[in-house]
């Protein structure tokens, strides 16, 4: 019975998904993948008689590819699945107790390891007689004693092509040798004349181990930097916010215009910018000028003059400070007192009604503080 029971169109989904879901499995355990699997490696049920492992078919029904593949089904019923998979399967086989394991033991477990050899650069069309007759016509004692035909399982486009890569267990370790030299040496060709690549089993694995140990290095580094990067301008960002609290006035009411908020200002300490209109911020260069002026504002609130001969409004305007976003964002308590001052400008009769207030520069203004950058 079908294990996919229960879900609309079930054995059409498994004949468009059974050699992909296939595919993936036999990645999963193959020689390329899992002896560098952190989490398999915890995983594995070593079996004691031929050293070869196996893993529970519910561990790997939860991979999100294996979930990707089979939407439709339950978690049970994609181990299932996976079970009735590894059963077609060349290199694995389903075990007891809904495990699947591999028919070969890992490359490092494998006791013919040292008199084999990895051997590539056949076409994948080539077939086991093809192996024997390139080794029997460039190393004639070399008879092997079985071989094993890889596929290329990193590429799932391929639907488990053979990948021209085998491994091939020879007699002795000196035979296995042998081949590696003439591989060495240029006379271990295939029929055309293209020299083959050989090398020791085990020595060609724990070059790639080699390499994905240097690979992970290489990236642990690359995420340290990153994030010391990130932390260093976390770091500098909030230096600046500390840097910039309290350089900001807010105001509001302000009648008259910007030039007067600038002269106002101005005469109590240096402004790096100021918005133009009835509210806004006002940006000093130092905290020192901007607590002078809010001082100021605060004392000269008290006493503001009348309308002045050429008809202007009073220039009311409360002042207080303020922060900057950056502060804000760091979760910095801000501003100060609040207090009203009032201000009259001896102006010319065509002044304005003061223009709309224009957006801060900088991208600091916001909130219920902060102010425009000079």
């Amino acid at each position: 019975a079908s294990v996919l029971r229960g879900v609309a169109s079930p054995e059409r989904k498994m004949a468009s998904d059974e050699d992909k879901l296939l595919r993936q499995l036999e990645f999963y355990m193959s020689d390329a993948s899992l002896p560098y699997d952190t989490f398999l490696a915890g995983e594995l049920r070593r079996s004691e008689a031929d050293a070869t492992v196996s893993v529970s078919a519910a561990t790997l029904a939860g991979f999100p590819r294996v979930v990707a593949l089979l939407p439709d089904l339950s978690a049970e019923e994609r181990a299932e699945a996976l079970v009735a998979a590894a059963a077609r399967s060349d290199t694995l086989r389903a075990c007891d107790g809904g495990h699947i394991g591999r028919r070969f033991p890992l490359p490092a477990d494998d006791p013919a390891a040292d008199h084999s050899v990895f051997l590539e650069g056949l076409p994948p069309s080539a077939d086991e007689a093809a192996v024997l007759e390139v080794l029997a016509a460039c190393v004639p004692d070399a008879a092997p004693a079985s071989t094993r035909r890889l596929r290329d399982l990193k590429d799932d486009r391929q639907a488990r092509a053979f990948s021209g890569k085998w491994h091939v267990e020879l007699a002795d370790a000196a035979a296995a040798q042998a081949v590696v030299d003439a591989a060495a040496a240029k006379s271990l060709r295939k029929p055309g004349g293209q020299a083959l690549r050989a090398t020791l089993l085990r020595a060609h694995y724990e070059a790639e181990a080699a390499k994905v140990a240097e690979y992970r290095r290489k990236t642990a580094e690359k995420q340290a930097k990153r994030k010391a990067e990130a932390e260093a301008a976390e770091a500098e960002a909030l230096r600046h916010a500390h840097k910039e609290h309290g350089k900001v006035l807010r105001f509001s009411g302000w009648a008259a215009d910007r030039q007067a908020l600038l002269d106002a200002c101005g005469a109590h300490g240096e402004v790096a910018w100021a918005d133009d209109g009835a509210e806004g911020h006002v940006r000093f260069k130092s905290r020192e000028g901007a607590a002078a002026a809010l001082a100021a504002l605060q004392a000269e609130g008290a006493a503001a003059p009348p309308l002045d001969s050429n008809g202007a409004g009073p220039a009311a305007a409360d002042a207080e400070m303020g922060e900057t976003d950056a502060v804000a964002e760091a979760g910095e308590a801000g501003g100060a007192a609040e207090a009203g001052a009032k201000r009259a400008r001896d102006g010319d009769s065509s002044a304005e009604e003061p223009a709309a207030k224009r957006p801060a520069g900088g991208g600091e203004a916001g909130g219920g503080g902060g102010g425009g950058a000079a």
